[in-house]
Formats: C-alpha cells, structure tokens, sequence
C-alpha cells in the first residue's frame, strides 16, 4: 500500500468517467479513499445509452447516495399503457425517470466530491502487480496507486494489452433505435410502450416517455445490420413504424422528429482472462447487457455496490492487491447472479420475439394473455378496495 494511504483508504485510479466510473468514483471518494479519475472528455458527448431508470434501480440508487440528484434533473412519469396490436396488454403504475445518458454523467461528475483528482487525458500504457500499479498518460504523466479500476464500457483496448480478453456470447444480439419527437398537445399517454406484432419484423418494442418537454423514443429490435428497413426508419420514422406496429396510429399522430435516428448496435460479450493484479473490471468493460432487457444499468449499479461497499473495504483490511482478492469480487454470488440474470433475459427476449418454432409462438401467446389477465385482477381489486374506501 502507498504511503499516502491510511490502513482504511486507499488511492485508486479510475479510467472512464462515464456513468459508471464517475458514480464509482463519487462512492469511494465520499469513503474517504483518495481517488484519481481519467477520462478524455472535461464533457461527456452525446452517447445513445440508457435514457430511463425505474423500480430496483431507484433503491440502489438511493444505496449509493446520487438518487436524489439524478430525480431532480430528470423527468419523472408513470402510468405507462402497454400496448400490442392495437390492444392495452396493461398498465404499468411503478414510478419511471426519463434523462439522456449524458445528461446522467454531467450530474454524477458534477456531485464529485473536491478531493477527486480529475484528469482529463489518455491513459496509454498500465503497468499491475500484488502492490503497486503504474499509469501512463499521454501527457507523459505517470501514477503509482494501489488499485485500477477500468471502467471503459465496451473499449477493450486497455484490458487487451494487459491479457484481458473478450468473449463473444452473442454477435450483433440486437440494435436499438433512439430519436425525439415534439410533446404535442392532445397526445392520449403519459408514456407508451407499444410491443412488435410477432416473428415476422423482429421489432421488440417502442418505448415513447418523457423527457423535458420533448418525447424521447427508444425502438429495441433484433434486426440484422443489413436490413433495408434500417434505412427507412432513418429517413421517415413516422410511417415506417406506422407501417410496422399495427395499431400505433391509435396512440400516436404523424410526427417529425426534432432529431436524427440513432442506433446501437450490442454484441453480447463477458470479459475473459480477469484475475489479474491490482485491476478490476466493472459495468460494460466486464459485460455487456441487451438494452431490451433494462439491465444494463441494474448491473452497473450493482458493480459498484458490490466493489465499493463490500470488496474494496474488505481488501484494505490486509496489505497489496493481489489477484486473489481481485477474484472475489468476480465471484461475489450477488453480482453473479445479477451477470447471469442479464444474459438469460437478453437470450429470453431476442427467442420471445424472433423464434418462429411452435415452442416459442406459444411462449408469446401465453406472455401477453397472463400480462393481460393479471392487468384485470388488478384493475377488479383496485376497484374493490376503491369502492370500499368509499362506503366506509
């Protein structure tokens, strides 16, 4: 452990700034760790990424202390009507927040405490081992510290040159559209997500919400990169998703976007020959997660729960950092199954969807009836209680 640190702190460098190395960042800092972050952008550009947080996400939000900051610089909604067909499959009540990726990274930076030392440069060279690590900038700048986090996303070029390797799970699993349209008056939703009609167009769903007074779209498909249509969703999205989503027209009136088309698309891959010195992997730069799914963030956070508030103090209770420790955090059952959770529902959602086998085209029948029956029980019970509410 470096002279500069305490038998309870420690210095930890961390490379990336985007959402999950700043958050990590902001943890460990408020922990009385003395933290230096390096990212190559003093602002984060405009990214297409996770634009809404819901449910369990709020709660390790709340866990991790940057909840309240992020609420108030984003727009909240619920009452979102989901629909398919034409039809309401149901009506989801749970509290969402709508906020553009790098809207989230500018709050979470600026909620850094003064002790972080922000640089803002590349890292080019990382030299790990049981006690000390070495970071090499571009501006020839060097750092000794105790522990590197490389929280990069899907840039694998600095895990690469030390060994670390990508498995690729799933190529080219899905690609996700995002575009924004005016907030008109006389619009008949909150928020809407409106489900792809089966097999044929391998379109997931669109999700409309809110985002200041704009309405954000998020299209989640299993397209293959090639596909035409691609093009004419990028030229005219109105009518090619009219023409696609049979019943949108109900929901939704022609629009122009006030934007281009953005697109993503996500290769499904784990990070592989991990147990290394003094270096640790958390969020995209460990695993990707299918945007369909909602977890990619739930696995973020959790990342971050996990290593700083549960491995890294552990750690520091014995000298060096030494790969062994490093391994605990990869195998923490908590954050396994959260990994696990993540590929099982990106491989559930693309079969849901693009499966033509008899197996599968019951699976979906069968996931949209129960949906819609227990929207029923729901709305019989609410009521119920409503009207005894009222008579008492």
């Amino acid at each position: 452990m470096s002279s500069s640190t305490t038998p309870n702190s420690a210095h930890i460098a961390i490379v990336g700034a985007g959402f999950c190395g700043a958050l990590a960042a902001v943890v460990l800092a408020r922990a009385g760790h003395r933290v230096t972050l390096i990212d190559r952008h003093s602002v984060y550009p405009k990214q297409f990424r996770v634009e809404k947080f819901a449910g369990g996400q709020i709660e390790l939000m709340r866990k991790l202390g940057i909840f309240k900051a992020i609420a108030e610089a984003s727009t909240p909604f619920k009452d979102i009507a989901n629909v398919r067909a034409g039809r309401i499959v149901d009506r989801t009540p749970n509290q969402h927040y709508g906020i553009l990726y790098e809207e989230i990274v500018r709050v979470v930076r600026a909620q850094l405490p003064s002790s972080v030392a922000f640089i803002i440069d590349d890292v080019t060279a990382l030299k790990t081992g049981p006690q000390t690590q070495q970071v090499a900038l571009s501006s020839g700048q060097a750092l000794s510290v105790d522990l590197v986090l490389l929280a990069t996303g899907m840039n694998g070029a600095l895990a690469h040159r030390l060994g670390i390797g990508q498995h690729m799970v799933a190529e080219g699993h899905s690609i996700s559209f995002g575009f924004t349209i005016p907030a008109e008056p006389g619009l008949t939703f909150n928020a809407l997500t409106c489900y792809g009609s089966g097999a044929t167009n391998r379109i997931d769903y669109l999700s409309l919400f809110p985002i200041g007074d704009t309405l954000r779209a998020n299209l989640f498909t299993y397209l293959d990169q090639r596909d035409p249509w691609i093009r004419e969703l990028r030229r005219n999205p109105s009518t090619s998703l009219g023409d696609s989503m049979p019943g949108l027209a109900a929901y939704l009136r022609p629009y122009d976007p006030v934007d281009g088309v953005q697109n993503w698309t996500m290769n499904l891959t784990t990070a592989a020959s991990v147990n290394q010195d003094g270096i640790v992997l958390i969020g995209d730069a460990y695993q990707t997660s299918c945007p369909a799914t909602g977890m990619g963030v739930t696995r973020l956070l959790n990342d971050v729960d996990r290593l700083c508030n549960v491995h890294i103090p552990r750690w520091l209770t014995t000298p060096g950092m030494a790969k062994e420790k490093i391994a605990r955090f990869y195998d923490d059952p908590v954050k396994q199954d959260v990994d696990t959770q993540a590929i099982r529902m990106a491989h559930f959602r693309r079969s849901l969807i693009t499966d033509r086998s008899l197996q599968w085209r019951f699976r979906r029948q069968e996931h949209f009836m129960r949906r819609r029956f227990l929207d029923l029980v729901h709305r019989v019970r609410f009521k119920d209680t409503s009207g005894s509410r009222a008579r008492s």
